[in-house]
């Protein structure tokens, strides 16, 4: 068996600065000046296009989505078709595998032709924008790149981070002796994935195509990203969402000493801001900031009923430690 290690965007991994939120949910700005590759346009690239018919006779279209930018990257996949009699229908849209495409990543595609329509042209990216959303680097995958006997691949999927993942699936590209891609794939969603669980996973190609995949590539998980829940006592928690560019490998919470630690590993060549917003349900007479083992006496004020944190994270990795949440 092959261990992958950060395996949200394994064909071209990158990590990203992002900034992390706390308000029963944390939320987070990121300034023009400061994240400059926003700037640009979305750098997208449509790659590894093939086809097939399947057993109802829809045409399948599949491919690989690459990022070439800088910053994430949200699009979706068009392609142009006509009717039976030649008039232009409107234009077929799907979503990758993946809600986010990361820098310097990929993600495969499927797209479904009826019968009764005729694709025109090439796949192309279909409202590509940046965004700022993070990177969880939480998820890890065993698996060989060599299918079983009927063309499926399966694997372990395992989350190591300290708060569960929620709506996962695992995807693939299916490739053919002559490393054509022949098929996307994913696996079946996983509603929860909960805190150092580990379970296997199944990824099959089409029945119409098994036949001809040699080997898979372009592992990746996608997972929902938002409302996600930290423990920080007996039932207990804090729900939080985060935006930015940025890797965060885990959040740990102290129950004992009402903590937060958050793992942060800022590539970027600039410092980047942090703010925290801590709702009045969770107030405390003190709360207390540090960013490795440095107490920052000034990184907290009050606002109508809120605690705000705000930090600029420099270049590197850092723990960020907020205490006395509640």
């Amino acid at each position: 068996m092959r261990v992958f290690g950060n395996v949200t965007h394994l064909c071209k991994y990158y990590n990203y600065f992002y900034i992390f939120v706390l308000v029963v949910t944390m939320l987070c700005y990121t300034p023009g000046r400061i994240v400059y590759a926003h700037q640009e346009e979305p750098n997208v690239e449509i790659t590894d296009i093939g086809s097939f018919i399947d057993a109802m006779g829809i045409k399948n279209i599949v491919g690989t989505v690459e990022n070439n930018g800088d910053v994430p990257v949200q699009t979706a996949i068009g392609i142009n078709a006509t009717t039976g009699d030649g008039n232009a229908a409107p234009a077929l849209v799907t979503e990758p595998y993946s809600k986010v495409i990361y820098p310097y990543s990929e993600v495969p595609f499927k797209v479904k032709v009826s019968p009764e329509l005729k694709p025109v042209g090439k796949p192309f990216a279909y409202q590509a924008r940046n965004v700022n959303i993070p990177h969880y680097d939480v998820i890890r995958l065993n698996y060989t790149n060599a299918p079983i006997q009927n063309g499926s691949l399966i694997g372990s999927v395992k989350n190591i981070a300290s708060f569960d993942v929620y709506d996962l699936t695992i995807y693939a590209s299916a490739h053919t002796q002559n490393g054509s891609q022949v098929d996307s794939v994913k696996s079946h969603l996983i509603p929860v994935l909960r805190s150092g669980e580990k379970i296997m996973f199944i990824v099959s190609p089409d029945p119409a195509v098994r036949s001809k995949v040699s080997f898979y590539s372009c592992f990746g998980v996608d997972f929902s990203t938002t409302n996600m829940k930290i423990k920080i006592g007996e039932n207990r928690f804090i729900t939080s969402n985060m935006t930015g560019l940025a890797t965060i490998s885990n959040i740990n919470a102290d129950p004992s000493t009402g903590s937060i630690l958050i793992d942060i590993d800022n590539q970027y060549p600039v410092p980047g801001p942090l703010t925290l917003k801590i709702p009045q349900t969770f107030s405390s007479p003190t709360i207390f900031v540090t960013m490795d083992g440095t107490l920052y006496k000034n990184a907290v004020t009050m606002m109508k009923g809120d605690t705000y944190v705000d930090l600029i994270i420099p270049a590197g990795k850092h723990e960020v430690t907020v205490s006395g949440i509640g």
